[in-house]
């Protein structure tokens, strides 16, 4: 939890919002595709407005420390469910064995970092699992220290809804091919970043 809100604090600090009229629409999707995801627990942070964090259901295929494993599952995902895999301009670093934005990356900020999709843009990518904290896992003092200490493993990103019975309706098409498929429900900041 610590870790989690340390990376919230962190955050929230290094980015403020903008005006979306001054964006352009593809600007607009690169920034809130790859905008960092400010995890909160019933919002220990006086910083954080409740109403800015929202469970969304999160459609994971499969999980797993092997990223070419994993990448050949997201392509098998994604023509089953007829939607692109996309890095989101991110790659696998294997010396940190993460996911992360080059360290010459246009934006600063980005460089060098993994920064998580926090909507569903219709398509599969692959993403690191310490930062959709389970919510179930969160209420359970065990699993929560032993899901803190893991920040290797990744998994395959089908999609994002507010929404459990369209997740459900995802999760549906994908357990017949991917059985490792499950829905996991993560409270997420949604609001702008300062």
């Amino acid at each position: 939890m610590k870790k989690s809100l340390f990376i919230i604090l962190l955050t929230i600090q290094l980015f403020s919002c903008t005006n979306q009229s001054e964006k352009t629409s593809e600007q607009s999707k690169k920034t809130d595709s790859t905008t960092a995801n400010n995890q909160s627990s019933n919002s220990d942070s006086s910083d954080v407005p409740d109403n800015d964090v929202q469970l969304q259901f999160v459609v994971a295929v499969a999980e797993g420390y092997n990223y070419d494993s994993l990448h050949k599952i997201a392509i098998d995902a994604g023509h089953l469910l007829k939607l692109k895999f996309d890095t989101l301009d991110r790659y696998f670093n294997k010396s940190r064995k993460k996911i992360v934005y080059p360290d010459k990356y246009d934006d600063e900020i980005y460089a060098g970092q993994y920064l998580l999709r926090r909507s569903g843009d219709s398509i599969v990518s692959i993403e690191m699992r310490y930062a959709y904290i389970d919510t179930l896992t969160d209420k359970d003092e065990n699993a929560k220290t032993k899901f803190n200490a893991d920040t290797l493993k990744m998994f395959v990103f089908a999609n994002m809804y507010d929404n459990k019975k369209q997740a459900d309706s995802l999760l549906r098409l994908l357990k017949p091919k991917f059985k490792q498929a499950n829905i996991i429900p993560n409270k997420m900041y949604m609001g702008c970043m300062h």
